[in-house]
């Protein structure tokens, strides 16, 4: 081996390893390297999930989709269900946790208890709450897309991209989120204007044109042409060296290969159009406006972190005439969509409107089902939305996104935090897709303990997104600490995973 030869075998060998370090060093002990999500979107809702329309029929992979659940059946063999499940980790913070409202939605992302509930200096940890623990304040920690999105930022201009829909037919500024927290008892600033939104995140964006595609694509070739020639310093190099060597340089070789073939193309970057100022408008009006801006947000890869949170838990309206026709003429007598949810009567009737009330109901009234079904359908949009877009080689948007639906309770029957439903979609790591899993007895009463609960479901998804231990990350505990110790229960679900 000449002097020359040498050298330029150490170039290609130089260049090869940040990517080889990155594929085996961070990446391997999380899904062979390879199936990292790139971004995390969550969409929240308030008031629960209504059990008996919202489950699917079997825990497994051979379930049908009832009625409120079923606008996501184009996506069911990318999702993953989660029901049934209790968050009982509020049960530590006394019964002002486990009923009513208060400490739910705070709760739902982070697995732990209001600011209210610990001294001012605490470390989060079960054995500081205090006796006389309230539900004031923000979450005790941030919530867990926040974790997820800070290990995997990479340059983005935002943190995160942050959009309300209010539906109460105004569009306010901002609200304060009640599901996301940046941190502890610092509540997310939810963007609740389309308008305003669009101005702040796609001002700079410029629609790209046929040229600049033809750019990007000769830019992307160059760079192959470069992997190319170290691949031929690579053979010249092989020359003369004994069969470990080559053995060596070739699986070398082989990595580079690899990294060619996953490399994604720069996104085309687009700004959403149809983005107008409403009057007095309903969610059905603002939420489509507001899903495309998250999607193309993503899409132009401005943020690592998307949300969108429907903020309204009292009177909103849908967009959907019947439930809207018939919240509107209630109103007058103190009647809303809260107390339909709980299955209150109508104003000047004796007919529940959701089974357990009484024990003559056994079903739940359209009008019901059809305002959950509409957050079902709002989340199965923006997957559509992620899903139009390409990203990488024979991928989309959706493909490199791991995306949650959740809320707040469980059957709104009570305000209690048992029989809870997830959705999980998109990039899920190792987990497993097109499947039902369900967290408790399928005959189970309300109110009896589900063999699992939210705290584990959350590390769980640490470890579907490579930041969790179990998933090559560094996350060890996420929420209140000590807490899954304390029951017994193991750190994640293990029958999530394939």
């Amino acid at each position: 081996m000449n002097r020359r030869q040498l050298l330029k075998g150490i170039g290609g060998i130089t260049l090869a390893l940040p990517w080889l370090e990155a594929l085996d060093g961070g990446g391997r002990a999380y899904a062979q390297g390879m199936n990292r999500p790139r971004r995390v979107v969550v969409m929240t809702y308030q008031m629960g999930v209504p059990r008996g329309v919202w489950r699917p029929s079997a825990h497994g992979s051979a379930f049908t989709l009832p009625y409120v659940s079923a606008p996501l059946e184009p996506f069911r063999s990318r999702c993953l269900f989660v029901s049934d499940i209790d968050n009982r980790m509020l049960d530590a913070g006394g019964s002002g946790f486990s009923f009513g409202h208060p400490g739910k939605s705070e709760a739902a992302l982070t697995g732990t208890l209001t600011t209210g509930a610990f001294p001012t200096t605490n470390t989060n940890a079960l054995s500081e709450v205090r006796s006389d623990a309230a539900t004031t304040g923000g979450a005790n920690s941030e919530s867990i897309e926040q974790i997820i999105g800070q290990a995997l930022r990479n340059g983005q201009p935002f943190n995160s991209v942050n959009l309300g829909i209010d539906g109460d037919r105004r569009t306010p500024a901002s609200l304060s989120s009640r599901f996301f927290f940046e941190s502890r008892g610092t509540a997310v600033s939810m963007d609740c204007s389309p308008t305003s939104a669009f101005n702040r995140f796609f001002t700079n964006v410029m629609p790209m044109n046929p040229g600049s595609d033809q750019a990007l694509r000769e830019l992307r070739q160059r760079n192959k042409s470069v992997l190319d020639a170290v691949r031929r310093e690579f053979t010249d190099l092989r020359q003369g060296l004994g069969t470990d060597d080559r053995r060596r340089l070739d699986e070398h070789a082989a990595r580079i290969r690899e990294v060619e073939l996953i490399a994604p193309p720069p996104p085309a970057c687009s700004q959403p159009t149809g983005i107008t100022a409403l009057t007095n408008p309903h969610m059905g009006q603002v939420a489509p406006m507001q899903i495309r801006l998250l999607a193309q947000a993503m899409q132009c890869n401005l943020a690592p972190i998307g949300r969108i949170e429907f903020m309204n838990q009292q009177s909103p309206r849908f967009g959907i005439s019947g439930l809207d026709t018939t919240l509107d003429g209630a109103v007058a007598a103190g009647y809303d969509w809260h107390g339909m949810v709980h299955g209150d009567p109508l104003p000047g009737t004796s007919t529940y409107l959701r089974p357990g009330r009484d024990q003559t109901t056994t079903t739940y009234d359209q009008r019901l089902q059809d305002s959950y079904r509409f957050f079902v359908q709002q989340f199965a949009n923006l997957l559509t939305e992620l899903d139009r877009f390409p990203e990488g080689q024979g991928t989309t948007v959706l493909d490199n996104t791991l995306c949650i639906l959740a809320s707040d309770l469980g059957e709104g029957q009570g305000h209690h935090h048992g029989k809870m439903g997830y959705v999980l979609a998109g990039n899920l790591g190792s987990a497993r897709r097109n499947y039902h899993f369900m967290a408790g007895a399928a005959n189970a009463n309300f109110y009896t303990a589900s063999t699992y609960n939210v705290s584990q479901l959350l590390h769980s998804i640490l470890d579907m997104a490579g930041v969790g231990t179990g998933g090559g990350g560094t996350v060890a505990e996420l929420g209140l600490r000590g807490y899954l110790a304390s029951i017994g229960a193991p750190r994640r679900i293990d029958g999530l995973f394939a």
